[in-house]
């Protein structure tokens, strides 16, 4: 099912409904999948209200496929409440992929005790050790900061993957034990280190201002991609050290609208607003990559500090036709920048347009 408009999707819902296909469990399945993909937030609860009339909710394929839907969404009170309720009522039978998506719902949205919860589902249904959901536990732990029942888990498994390595070393780099990251990194088979583990280890110095320690890793990655390189960028800029970052950026092999964010921030952050706004317009004129809401955000205080107000108009217009105003964080730099250049009517009226005005309050 390919297409890019949520309108088109509904229309197709609406075929559907008059030819008596909503039954057809494989064709629901693929439109709740793309619904939740072309729009997360609407999509998501317009397929949830598709789902709840579906007389097959027992099938575990499709109850999986709404849960992951949740999840992609960011909405994982409900996809935690969709078990819940199916398990209640439905007669749902959960398998592997049902818990490894309930593990990462509840590890991010720091729900410990329906982590807990899940987890004990986990052992009643028989999947302890399954890899993929032993895996999902561990990283679901690490989030939560219980160290001590992640590190159980994995010492407990039979089979290890380089997911379950990266899952761990994460949770001690998230509680900032560098020392016990780098001794499991070391204990680590080496067909298992990948960019991934190298790239935790990168990003956990980077974090604690270790530049040196953060290079070595970058430098010993096999195969380094452009996560290594833009965390590499970004940790040099939060240290002050923008002519090496960018130096890497110049020297990247490839580059994504992450790295030239990074840049262009850095470059913010270290008030060198001249070379933000070079870097910016360089971005503009490769038209490789489309500025998003990050890189407005971090190119208006730099408009802001040099008064470039040419610049800033063209890139409040920007966000009105891409509707990135949509942001709150984009809408509270466009009041700043207005504001610090003193077009305070203008600022005004940025501030009025705005759909949530709750979280730009007390800038003007």
């Amino acid at each position: 099912m390919r297409t890019h408009s949520r309108g088109t999707l509904l229309q197709i819902h609406a075929f559907m409904i008059r030819h008596a296909l909503e039954a057809n469990l494989n064709l629901i399945t693929k439109l709740i999948t793309t619904l939740s993909s072309v729009d997360p937030y609407c999509g998501t609860r317009h397929a949830r209200r598709l789902f709840d009339k579906m007389p097959h909710r027992s099938d575990v394929f499709l109850c999986n496929t709404m849960m992951k839907s949740h999840l992609f969404s960011r909405q994982f009170s409900e996809a935690v409440g969709l078990y819940v309720c199916l398990r209640r009522n439905e007669g749902f039978v959960p398998d592997n992929y049902t818990f490894s998506t309930l593990a990462k719902c509840c590890g991010l949205n720091c729900a410990i005790w329906e982590g807990m919860e899940v987890h004990t589902h986990v052992v009643r249904y028989g999947f302890k050790s399954n890899l993929y959901v032993a895996t999902a536990l561990v990283d679901m732990y690490g989030k939560l900061g219980q160290m001590g029942i992640a590190r159980k888990l994995f010492d407990e498994m039979t089979e290890r993957s380089s997911v379950s390595w990266t899952a761990l070393i994460t949770g001690y780099i998230r509680g900032r034990d560098m020392g016990t990251a780098s001794e499991l990194f070391d204990m680590m088979p080496e067909n298992d280190r990948d960019a991934a583990a190298f790239n935790v280890m990168i990003d956990g110095h980077v974090k604690l201002g270790e530049m040196g320690s953060a290079k070595k890793f970058f430098d010993a990655t096999p195969e380094k991609n452009v996560v290594s390189w833009t965390t590499m960028i970004d940790g040099y800029c939060s240290n002050g050290d923008v002519d090496e970052a960018r130096l890497l950026f110049d020297t990247m092999p490839n580059r994504n609208l992450y790295s030239w964010n990074a840049m262009i921030g850095g470059y913010c952050q270290n008030k060198q607003a001249n070379e933000a706004l070079v870097l910016f317009q360089e971005l503009l004129a490769g038209k490789m990559f489309e500025p998003d809401d990050v890189t407005v955000v971090s190119v208006l205080p730099a408009v802001a500090d040099l008064g470039a107000m040419d610049l800033g108009n063209w890139v409040y217009e920007f966000v009105k036709r891409k509707k990135l105003d949509r942001s709150a964080n984009v809408s509270t730099a466009l009041v700043d920048m207005y504001a610090k250049c003193g077009e305070i009517e203008k600022a005004r009226r940025v501030f009025n347009d705005v759909q949530g005005k709750r979280p730009v309050h007390g800038m003007l």
